[in-house]
């Protein structure tokens, strides 16, 4: 129990490595998270922020359940190990582009309908 703070440590920079959200305590970064994070892990990073301010406090560190500290901990480690930042951005800016492309084609689309209604085309 005594490596928790340091796990948690890792654990933050993971987060904010592949979610983007910036330095700070557990909950913070959950927060920035949002629904970045499916249900799940969103209630084991909340057990794991509840942990983290109890680790400070030798006696309070004692009502910290360690086996679902390390449960939560291992899901969330694993889920964040499996994120490529570079494709998640890359993905974003292509649906961008795809969205733009679609407005695009439907502003063309009512044009030409408009111009053929009114008997230009």
């Amino acid at each position: 129990m005594t490596d928790l703070p340091a796990r948690l440590a890792a654990l933050r920079s993971l987060l904010a490595e592949k979610l983007g959200v910036g330095p700070g305590d557990l909950s913070r970064q959950i927060r920035r998270a949002g629904r970045r994070l499916p249900r799940r892990l969103r209630r084991d990073a909340a057990v794991l922020a509840r942990a983290e301010p109890l680790t400070r406090h030798p006696r309070l560190s004692r009502l910290i359940d360690p086996a679902e500290v390390h449960r939560a901990e291992a899901r969330l480690a694993r889920h964040l190990s499996t994120i490529d930042p570079v494709r998640q951005r890359r993905d974003r800016r292509q649906d961008r582009l795809a969205a733009v492309g679609f407005y695009i084609l439907v502003t063309f689309a009512l044009v030409v309908t408009v111009l053929w209604w009114r008997g230009y085309v």
